[in-house]
């Protein structure tokens, strides 16, 4: 079985791209891969409570339902500690699923051979 990580660093400005990335998760995840997602820079707000409401691609997913089917999977869903600081943004505001970990968490997922990972 595959492993897939998949970094998103793509917020509001971006959140076609962001909606692209989490379909893409929910699929693998959907598929029986073991399946994580890694929230850097502004796509920490995704996970903030509120904030994925209404947001869709141009194709017409809904990036809320992509986050619940990642939630529903048990897809983990990590969100860049660092960067929530540096946007106050705590536990508290997140969505349940979600963890915050730090960078040696994401580069220790990234250099591990068994993950296949993707940026967005």
């Amino acid at each position: 079985m595959n492993k897939f990580l998949y970094v998103l660093s793509k917020g509001f400005e971006k959140s076609g791209g962001a909606t692209r990335a989490m379909q893409f998760a929910a699929l693998t995840a959907e598929a029986g891969h073991d399946t994580e997602a890694f929230l850097i820079d502004d796509a920490i707000h995704w996970a903030q409570w509120g904030m994925a409401e209404g947001i869709r691609a141009s194709t017409g997913e809904h990036m809320k339902e992509l986050l619940d089917k990642l939630v529903e999977l048990k897809a983990p869903i990590h969100v860049c500690k660092a960067c929530a600081d540096k946007r106050l943004v705590g536990p508290d505001d997140l969505v349940n699923g979600t963890v915050l970990s730090g960078a040696p968490v994401l580069v220790k997922m990234m250099t591990d051979p068994e993950y296949k990972v993707f940026t967005f």
